[in-house]
């Protein structure tokens, strides 16, 4: 039987990585955990950077993110881990949402609207509206999202809830909460598992 794909985690300082670690065990994988000041941890196939709170302006890149990037290990962010990802890639700081719920609250739901052809909804095997989970007290509009990265899941509002790297890079971000697949619509769970999937070395 061959050893678990070793993915990196890099999670929100402060925030507690156990849901993250879990999420990668769910797909099928061990759980690398540092610190958002080192660099990315030797014999890792991929980076899931995440935290449910956001992204604040005076916060710097982490080393392992461009690392990761310049290296085209395969990405997951989730919440925070999204506006890190947008960040590293030249795009702006989140901004204050309304009605999408708060990280310190039960998370609400809401529709999204999933366009086809893009990385997440082929992942997913799925398109048009979907309800999930929601709890982000600030995100990203069209106009804070890196030149570059393609926006392919929106709420309601036109709050950009998904962003991706067109072309051979797997790179996505994601604001809903992808790491608690008990919460999200089926199939949603295809992200860690594609991710963990493109991290076996």
């Amino acid at each position: 039987m061959s050893n678990p794909a070793r993915v990196a985690l890099l999670v929100r300082p402060g925030e507690n990585p156990q849901p993250f670690i879990d999420a990668i065990r769910h797909g099928e994988g061990e759980a690398v955990v540092f610190s958002e000041t080192e660099d990315l941890p030797e014999n890792v196939g991929g980076l899931l950077v995440a935290g449910e709170g956001a992204y604040e302006a005076h916060e710097t890149v982490a080393p392992a993110l461009a690392q990761a990037i310049k290296g085209s290990f395969p990405v997951l962010g989730i919440g925070w881990g999204m506006h890190a990802l947008n960040i590293a890639l030249g795009g702006q700081p989140p901004v204050k949402v309304e009605g999408h719920g708060h990280p310190d609250d039960e998370p609400t739901k809401h529709p999204l609207f999933m366009a086809p052809g893009g990385k997440v909804g082929y992942t997913i095997a799925g398109s048009g509206w979907v309800t999930v989970p929601s709890a982000h007290s600030h995100g990203l509009l069209p106009a804070q999202v890196a030149d570059g990265l393609l926006s392919s899941v929106y709420a309601e509002d036109q709050v950009v809830e998904a962003i991706e790297m067109p072309g051979r890079e797997w790179l996505i971000g994601v604001q809903w909460p992808a790491h608690m697949p008990d919460r999200t619509p089926k199939g949603f769970d295809s992200l860690l598992l594609a991710l963990v999937e493109r991290s076996e070395q």
